[in-house]
């Protein structure tokens, strides 16, 4: 981002994003081959992935000028984002399973947490969902019942390890 703020216009929140528009072009013909990256960025859990500069430009409105049109959602970024989000969350829940082992509850509760935020993102990679940010993408990929999950955690590595194995249980079953 290179620059932007937050706004209330007539009551209604609005967030001003300023982008350097060769970088958006760069990223979304990157997307369109299926590649792309993950960056670190305060308030993600799983990560910014470059492909969201694309869906700003698909779903958002200029408020000046114009904008290239985007489309559909990329098929190989359906293909590649699906099965690197999946194996992402895989890595993540070894890792809360590791950390549930020595006793770990924070390192577990969030590895775990950021597998269901990766799991989404692989769901809506696969639906060929645009994804602009992690806000509400459990509720936008249907995955909102794993919240209640996190509420009540167990401190002691026997019953934190069953825990974590029904919540593994709940996100296999949400993969198509």
């Amino acid at each position: 981002m290179n620059g932007g703020a937050w706004l209330s216009l007539g009551g209604t929140k609005v967030d001003v994003l300023l982008r350097d528009l060769d970088l958006v072009l760069h990223w979304t013909a990157k997307a369109r081959q299926g590649v792309y990256e993950i960056d670190a960025l305060p308030g993600y859990l799983a990560g910014a992935p470059t492909y969201s500069l694309m869906a700003e430009l698909a779903v958002n409105q200029a408020v000046q000028g114009r904008l290239p049109v985007i489309g559909e959602y990329p098929k190989k970024l359906s293909q590649t984002g699906r099965r690197r989000r999946l194996l992402n969350a895989e890595f993540s829940m070894a890792h809360a399973q590791m950390r549930a082992e020595r006793g770990d509850v924070t390192g577990t509760v969030g590895q775990s947490a950021k597998a269901a935020v990766e799991m989404a993102h692989g769901l809506a990679c696969a639906r060929r969902q645009w994804v602009i940010n992690e806000k509400k993408l459990l509720e936008q990929t249907g995955l909102q019942d794993l919240h209640a999950r996190f509420t009540d955690v167990p401190p002691s590595p026997p019953q934190l390890l069953r825990w974590l194995s029904g919540l593994r249980t709940a996100l296999r079953r949400s993969w198509p």
